[in-house]
This record gives C-alpha cells, sequence and structure tokens, in this order.
C-alpha cells in the first residue's frame, strides 16, 4: 500500500513538472474586451474572411519579428457578435505553467483573389490585408487550472490588401518621371 501511494504522489509531481502552460484564446473574457476591426472603419472582422493566431515569445522580447505563432489559428464570430474570437483553450507546447510569456495577436484577410492564407506571414507576403496587437505580456495558467485570458489585449485593425510600395520604389518613380519632363523639355 505505501508503495501505491509513494508512486501516486511521485506519478502526480512528474507530470505536475511538465505540465504546459495554458491561455484562453479569446478577445472577449473576464478582463478583455477587444473588438477587431477591419479597413480603419467601424467595421468589425466577421466570419472565416478574417483569421487570427497568437504568436509569443520569452519574457522580454521587444521585438515581434523573433515571436513564434502558436499555430492554432481562430475564425471571427459572426452577428453580433462580430469583432470577436473564441478559440478556447491554448496549450503553449514548451512552455509551464506559471511562466510569463509576451504574446502579440495578428489577424489576417484570409483570401484574396483566388489565393488562400494559412498563415500572416502568408498574407502579408501575398499583399493581403493584416494587422496585429500590440505586445503584451501574460502569466499561462497551470493545469487543471483555468486557463488564463489574454488580459493586456488592445482592439486593432486588419487593413491594407494589395501590394503596398516600398518609399524607395516611389523615390525611383518620382525620378524617373522628373527625367521624362527634363528630356521633353530639351527637344
Amino acid at each position: 500500500m505505501k508503495k501505491l501511494l509513494l508512486t501516486m504522489a511521485l506519478g502526480a509531481a512528474c507530470s505536475a513538472a511538465f505540465a504546459q502552460g495554458t491561455l484562453n484564446f479569446a478577445n472577449a473574457a473576464a478582463g478583455v474586451n477587444a473588438p477587431i476591426t477591419v479597413n480603419n472603419s467601424a467595421t468589425r472582422a466577421s466570419g472565416n474572411t478574417y483569421t487570427v493566431d497568437l504568436y509569443w515569445g520569452p519574457a522580454g522580447t521587444t521585438l515581434s519579428g523573433s515571436l513564434t505563432p502558436l499555430g492554432s489559428s481562430a475564425i471571427f464570430n459572426a452577428g453580433a457578435q462580430s469583432g470577436y474570437f473564441t478559440g478556447g483553450s491554448r496549450t503553449v507546447n514548451g512552455v509551464a505553467g506559471g511562466t510569463s510569456i509576451v504574446v502579440q495577436i495578428r489577424g489576417w484577410q484570409t483570401t484574396l483573389g483566388s489565393t488562400t492564407f494559412a498563415t500572416w506571414a502568408q498574407a502579408q507576403s501575398g499583399g493581403a490585408a493584416i494587422g496585429n496587437s500590440g505586445l503584451f505580456n501574460i502569466t499561462l495558467a497551470t493545469p487543471p487550472a483555468t486557463p488564463v485570458n489574454l488580459v493586456g489585449l488592445t482592439s486593432f485593425d486588419i487593413h491594407g490588401g494589395g501590394v503596398v510600395p516600398e518609399p524607395s520604389s516611389f523615390a525611383l518613380a518620382g525620378i524617373g518621371a522628373a527625367a521624362l519632363l527634363i528630356f521633353r523639355r530639351r527637344k
């Protein structure tokens, strides 16, 4: 009997040591009310036209380019709940509960013409509308505790679409136009 109790106690301690942190992937929950809009308007993202994913990094991360996608995206609710996503409980693999992480939510347009985008990076390089929250910190919950809400998330806008030229492209176009005007006047 003592061996059984000892084995159970060690098993529980080991599983607690390897418990991975969880969060509630939703932008409407206790302490969180951050609806997401599109195209710099009051229109809220709705249905599967737009998608969001969570990007995270170790505490102290200050550059969004160094964040890792959770890879468990969610679509938006429709109707009266437009602008909100309810992705449910998500596990951050390899990170223990009780650990603080830096989080950013990124949203993107799922299709542009006949092209479908599965990730934010694909949407960005494909010229689709994109947007992201600011960076914020959360401390992951340890199962079986209730997953932690995304307290600190603020509203953001998904906008753009189409390829946006770099500023250097505008400068080059301006130089070309000036050269054409000069050439035309000399004739």
